[in-house]
């Protein structure tokens, strides 16, 4: 006798921290590529939680940090970094990354902490507006989900990781 299993996972969750000009369209993605969406703004019309505290995170967890600002994006990467989220991506220039990085660094935020972070986010598929970063970075989170990159160190593209970021000071 043969038993065949398929099981009926929920769905892999996207946390969006930052409902802004990228943050919609990715949001929209997201839900049209399975995810469900969370969406963290401090603007009540765009955000479904007000704050980090009361978004559930796993394993099967994919962070966004793309806020308009250094402090909240910085202040969110060091929440996220305590729970078990499978991807944190963070928009911005290499200047900004390394900014956050070298703060993290100096407040005891390790190589395996850091490893973890994918800055700048998104695959470099070369589009400029809203909508085509936000493809760039669904694709690199489908990318690691489906395992074609490596979580911590993006193999598929030549892109510096954050831990090169550092070390190229």
């Amino acid at each position: 006798m043969r038993v065949f299993l398929q099981p009926y996972l929920p769905p892999p969750r996207l946390v969006i921290v930052g409902g802004g000009h990228i943050g919609e369209p990715l949001r929209q993605m997201g839900n049209v590529a399975g995810f469900d969406v969370e969406v963290v703004d401090v603007k009540p019309d765009r955000h479904t939680a007000p704050d980090l505290s009361g978004v559930p995170f796993s394993a099967d967890t994919h962070v966004v940090l793309i806020t308009t600002d250094y402090v909240s994006d910085e202040t969110a990467m060091r929440y996220v970094l305590q729970t078990p989220a499978r991807y944190i991506g963070m928009i911005g220039s290499r200047a900004k990354c390394r900014t956050i990085l070298d703060k993290l660094t100096a407040d005891g935020f390790g190589e395996a902490d850091l490893g973890r972070i994918h800055a700048p986010i998104g695959l470099e598929l070369g589009g400029p507006t809203p909508s085509e970063i936000a493809l760039a970075i669904l694709a690199e989170i489908v990318a690691v989900r489906r395992s074609a990159l490596d979580a911590a160190h993006p193999v598929i593209y030549p892109r510096n990781s954050p831990l090169e970021i550092l070390a190229a000071q």
